[in-house]
Parts: C-alpha cells; sequence; structure tokens
C-alpha cells in the first residue's frame, strides 16, 4: 500500500486492497492513493462511495450521477497530471473494483477514458529503413546486436544469452549462413536459426580484438543498456517520440516476421526459425537437415533480411 494512502486508508480499503494478488494490490494502491489526492477537498474514499450508494438509491429524476460525475472529473485531474492513458484506465479501473467488492455496481460507459491502445507502436520497418538505423550506430556490439536480431528473429534475451560455443566453429570456418542451433530461453523449445552474410560480417568487427572462450557471453551488455542505447539512436533517427521506443529491439524482431511474411515465407519456417512451438501434426514439414535448413534460409530468408 502506498504511504498516501496508508495515513487515512479506512478499513474498507485495507480490506479490499488485502484480498487481491500482489501485483494488482500494488497498481490498485497506486490508484486509489491518486483519488484520495483528488478528492481530499470532498471528503474520503469511503464517503465517496456512501454518496454513489445514496445516489443510486434515489428516482432516477432525483439522481445526480455522483459516480459518472466524479470519475469524469478523476479523468480530466489524472490528464492534467500527466499520467498515461494505461494508468489511468488501470486507476479508473481501481475505484470500480473497489465498489463492486462492496456490492456498488459503477458503469464506465459513460466515463471519458482514453484509448485502450499504447501510446506508440512497433515502427514498420522496411530493409531500407534498418539499413538506415544500423548505420547511425557507431558502437560494433550494438550495430552487430542490431543486425543479429534482424536477421537470425531471436528475441533480445535470446541473443544475449549467446555464448561463444553456440558459434565458434562456423565462425571460424567462415561458414554463411552462421547456424544458432539452439533452445529458446522462454519455451525451452529446441529450434535453428541463422545469420547472413551482413549479420556475420558486423559479428567479426564486433569481436576484432575479444580475446573469446567457449563460455564467454558473445555480447557483454545488459538489455538495459541495448535498450537505452536504441533510444539514443532512434531519437537521431527519427527524432522525438512519446512513450514506449517504436525502434526498439523488439521491434526488429516483429520487423523479421513482416519481412519474411511480405514475401511469401512458409509461415511454419518463420516460425520454427523464431523459436515458436509448431504443432505436433505439422512437425513433419519442418524436419530438415542442418544443411536444407541453411539452404532454405539461404534462398528465401537471407534476400529480403538484407540492406543493401
Amino acid at each position: 500500500m502506498q504511504p498516501a494512502l496508508q495515513e487515512s486508508a479506512d478499513e474498507e480499503v485495507t480490506e479490499f486492497l488485502s484480498v487481491l494478488k500482489p501485483g494488482t494490490r500494488r497498481v490498485y494502491s497506486h490508484g486509489l492513493s491518486a483519488f484520495q489526492r483528488f478528492y481530499a477537498q470532498q471528503g474520503s474514499i469511503k464517503e465517496f462511495l456512501n454518496l454513489v450508494e445514496e445516489d443510486q438509491r434515489k428516482p432516477r429524476w432525483e439522481r445526480k450521477r455522483v459516480a459518472r460525475t466524479t470519475l469524469n472529473a478523476f479523468v480530466a485531474w489524472l490528464e492534467k497530471h500527466g499520467y498515461k492513458p494505461k494508468s489511468i484506465r488501470a486507476y479508473v479501473g481501481a475505484i470500480q473494483s473497489l465498489a463492486k467488492y462492496f456490492d456498488i455496481s459503477i458503469s464506465l460507459l459513460y466515463v471519458d477514458l482514453p484509448p485502450a491502445q499504447a501510446i506508440s507502436k512497433k515502427h514498420p520497418w522496411t530493409i531500407v529503413d534498418i539499413g538506415k538505423f544500423v548505420t547511425l550506430m557507431e558502437n560494433p556490439i550494438y550495430k552487430s546486436i542490431a543486425a543479429s536480431i534482424v536477421q537470425s528473429g531471436l528475441s533480445l534475451s535470446d541473443l544475449l544469452s549467446l555464448t561463444y560455443g553456440d558459434i565458434n566453429v562456423e565462425l571460424e570456418k567462415n561458414i554463411t549462413p552462421l547456424c544458432l542451433d539452439l533452445s529458446r530461453k522462454k519455451t525451452n523449445v529446441p529450434f535453428m536459426t541463422f545469420l547472413g552474410d551482413w549479420a556475420v560480417k558486423l559479428l567479426k568487427e564486433h569481436l576484432i580484438n575479444e580475446r573469446m572462450e567457449e563460455k564467454n557471453y558473445v555480447y557483454n551488455v545488459t538489455a538495459r543498456a541495448v535498450d537505452a542505447y536504441f533510444c539514443r539512436i532512434a531519437r537521431k533517427f527519427a527524432g522525438k517520440f512519446h512513450g514506449r521506443n517504436p525502434y526498439s529491439p523488439h521491434s526488429l524482431r516483429a520487423a523479421f516476421r513482416t519481412l519474411l511474411s511480405d514475401h511469401k515465407v512458409d509461415p511454419l519456417y518463420i516460425e520454427f526459425w523464431m523459436g515458436h512451438k509448431v504443432p505436433e501434426q505439422q512437425r513433419v514439414y519442418i524436419s530438415k537437415s542442418r544443411e536444407g535448413w541453411r539452404q532454405t534460409y539461404r534462398e528465401q530468408a537471407e534476400p529480403w533480411l538484407t540492406p543493401h
């Protein structure tokens, strides 16, 4: 519970919060604390519920629609104080849930909530845009990370889990596309994907002065550092943006799927390369050898994932 709420929380609010799961409790506690600050001049949260209950008992021509009026004012107050749409919807939901817990029904149908969609969406990448974006990067490690995500479809967490032992044999023999024979970190699904010539070239530039052993991570950086660097490059690339970075590492993974789908690559192949679980009855269609997959990737995927 937030300190601001603890000071004057009545027993009803405390009881309501106590039955929630920890994640929900944290969000709703923030929401109820914000509502308490907004409503302070009129009374407590308990007094608000009392007024709503009293209003709902009246004949319809006498009702003042206390809940709707108050929540619309609360939304305006939250917007004025810079809260994001997602938080505003959650905080108003906290009030509705609190009321519901005590059998008071509050409809949000006529409450002017902000749209549910996120403030920013992933950028709809073209391979030309990707080439320009990566060119803006000066640090070889981040250039390599970006190219590797684009050409392999790996998630950032899977990429940062790669060790030199995962790539050294084919890298040192200059075999391309370079095969990554892995189990996906998130799902433990065995899968195979590849790095084309472009990603391998940038990988070698990144490793040129490194003394690598098999157990060493290929990219010795944190996900937070990668996200922060991508944010800086995004502002160079596109100027200001609001909310989440639409040019994030994850957006490049999404680009892998989109670019291949747009060029009519078999959806099953895309799912397999991305480490997604393929339904049992369709696994026969992906039972290829490493060399078979390498040839398929070279012919059907790499051309669309390489900036020119």
